[in-house]
Parts: C-alpha cells; structure tokens; sequence
C-alpha cells in the first residue's frame, strides 16, 4: 500500500493508543507488526527532520537548536518539512479488522483510516 510521511506520522499517536486496547491477540499482533514497520519509516522522517533543524535552526537560551516561525529560515524549513511529510512509500501491511465492540474516539480512527478496517 502506498502511504505518505504525513499518514505515518500522524498515525504515530493513535497507533500507540489504540495499542494499549485489551484486544484479541491475533488483532493485537497485527497492530504489532504494523507499529514495528511504521516506527523504521518514522525514524527516517525523524532524522531528515533533525537534519532540517540542524541546517535551518539557531542556537536557543539552552543552547538547543530550534527554527522559530519569526527567523527567516523559517519559510524554507516549512517547505521542506512539508514536502518531506508529502513523499510517498510503499509498505506491505495487512490492514487490521479491529473489533465490533471496541470503544474508541473517532479521532484516533481517523489517524489510522488507511491501517484499519473496521
């Protein structure tokens, strides 16, 4: 299946919540495999990230860097973090029938719309 950065991403938070779920265990192991495939892409976006920030940040009070929106590097930090969250990739995942009877806010099920079925 062909996903963006941005769905990997945004996929992160409601994965790791929806994990935590009492789930039936084949369920559970499918979620598994797929947070194990999505965590490598995930530290491939976060290192061409950091690698953004290294390129575009400046020193702040703590001595970390950081791109604030008032810098004028700012600009080209978004359109390339943009550009980064739009490149697609190609996974192979099974997508994940979750349960009738699970109670879970429409929100998280957004985030993982292309992951699962339900």
């Amino acid at each position: 299946m062909k996903v963006t950065n941005r769905e990997i991403f945004c996929a992160r938070e409601p994965l790791s919540l929806l994990m935590q779920e009492k789930l039936p265990v084949k369920c559970g192991f499918k979620l598994a495999k797929l947070a194990n495939k999505l965590n490598v892409l995930l530290k491939d976006i976060e290192d061409t990230k950091n690698g953004m920030v290294k390129k575009y940040g400046k020193p702040n009070e703590q001595g970390k860097l950081q791109v604030k929106q008032d810098d004028a590097a700012f600009e080209k930090f978004r359109e390339e973090f943009e550009e980064l969250m739009d490149i697609e990739v190609e996974i192979v995942v099974e997508r994940t029938a979750l349960p009738a009877d699970l109670a879970i806010e429409p929100k998280t099920l957004m985030a993982l719309e292309k992951f699962i079925e339900v």
